[in-house]
């Protein structure tokens, strides 16, 4: 692929998007001291819930507004634009259609169900809590695909090997959770018991958040940044 030229704002918007993907799984069982079965259940949790609706709708907003690299007709089918604003507005989708509020491996949480006194848009339909789990799964594929077929184009060849195994972690994790979920629906139970979602998510966004992060050219920041403290 022909060497294009990146703005600064590019790499500052890829060491965000790595910055939140990094954070989010992190920061929800912080503010809720508690962990849930998925990260899509803080939505559910006071001061959590307006986390998640800001980390994600910054993760959405962040990847529409992202262009990336001019598709190379020769050797491309999709752009980077295509598959940023696919997970973009997937992830967008995870804010407004949250998942199914029982389930969650908290007793608060699931008064609060059984009060159906829901936040904002939370619900107890199965098949709004599908189109969440579908948009969610779309959001972290295009994450995995971006960092193992995208991100793979440059010249280090150490950060590409970065970026391919973030994809394959992102990938397996995936393969891992629908396997889970498979085996829930036949009530067979997982090895991991009620956090396998929560579990295999967060190794997935860390995955991607570090692959956009080595993109951002973090490691090259702090790296002139320690230069210039010990000089």
């Amino acid at each position: 692929m022909p060497s294009q030229e990146l703005q600064p704002s590019d790499y500052r918007m890829r060491k965000l998007i790595g910055t939140l993907g990094l954070s989010l799984p992190i920061i929800l069982p912080i503010v809720k001291w508690e962990f849930l079965s998925s990260i899509s259940h803080y939505y559910y949790a006071t001061l959590s819930s307006l986390l998640f609706i800001i980390i994600l709708s910054a993760f959405g907003l962040f990847l529409i507004s992202y262009k990336g690299y001019v598709k190379d007709t020769e050797t491309e089918q999709v752009s980077d634009d295509f598959l940023t604003n696919i997970g973009g507005f997937a992830a967008l989708i995870v804010v407004f259609i949250p998942t199914i509020c029982y389930g969650s491996a908290s007793v608060t949480i699931d008064n609060l169900c059984v009060s159906e006194n829901y936040p904002l848009f939370g619900h107890n339909n199965t098949t709004l809590s599908t189109i969440h789990l579908v948009s969610a799964g779309m959001f972290i594929l295009c994450m995995g695909w971006i960092s193992k077929y995208k991100f793979t184009r440059g010249k280090k060849a150490l950060h590409n090997k970065i970026y391919k195994h973030c994809g394959n972690v992102v990938f397996i994790s995936v393969a891992l959770l629908i396997t889970g979920l498979v085996l829930e629906k036949f009530d067979i139970n997982f090895i991991i018991n009620e956090y396998y979602v929560y579990i295999f998510e967060t190794i997935a966004v860390f995955a991607f958040g570090t692959s956009w992060l080595v993109k951002g050219e973090a490691i090259e920041n702090f790296t002139d940044f320690k230069n210039r403290m010990l000089n």
